[in-house]
């Protein structure tokens, strides 16, 4: 089974990623699992907008009367490109974030994975320091499943999830 954890950029240092303790107790739990990383910007991307500025508002503009009958959208930034890769390789993509809300499922890492995973109809959990959001919210925003396993993560209840979430071979031999 492929799982591709997501986490979004924070201050967990070069050398040791937001994401090692996560992927730590998931291999521990299922260890047959192939996890890998990917680590993505906080926020939510503006395809159009140079860093450190607001992007630009958007206009209507009515194709139709133009003589137009489609328009190429731009292409994504090159980190939701490799996001849409990704996805279409794993079996199970799991998204880490410290508070699961309305705007988490709107904007930023849950809403960039749970749409990168629509087309290819993989499943996307997300674990989280600690969920304010209803079942209504996660179906609707594309997110199978989510877990609350505290703020530092508990490696017992990412293993939790982990066994919930990985087919039973996966598991470890007793």
């Amino acid at each position: 089974m492929h799982v591709l954890l997501v986490t979004a950029a924070d201050d967990g240092g070069a050398d040791r990623g937001p994401w090692t303790p996560l992927a730590a107790a998931w291999t521990e739990a299922a260890p047959r699992c192939v996890v890998e990383p990917m680590v993505l910007p906080p926020g939510p991307v503006a395809a159009t907008a140079p860093p450190g500025e607001a992007p630009a508002p958007g206009v209507f503009v009515p194709t139709t009367s133009l003589g137009l009958t489609s328009v190429t959208p731009p292409p994504p930034p090159p980190e939701v490109r490799l996001l849409q890769e990704r996805v279409a390789h794993a079996d199970l993509v799991v998204v880490h974030t410290p508070v699961l809300d309305a705007s988490a499922l709107r904007a930023g890492p849950v809403h960039r994975a749970a749409e990168a995973a629509a087309p290819y109809a993989v499943p996307v959990v997300v674990l989280a320091g600690r969920d304010e959001t209803t079942r209504r919210e996660l179906s609707g925003a594309g997110v199978a499943g989510a877990h609350e396993i505290g703020e530092p993560p508990s490696g017992e209840a990412v293993g939790r999830v982990a066994r919930t979430w990985a087919p039973a071979w996966a598991a470890p031999e007793e």
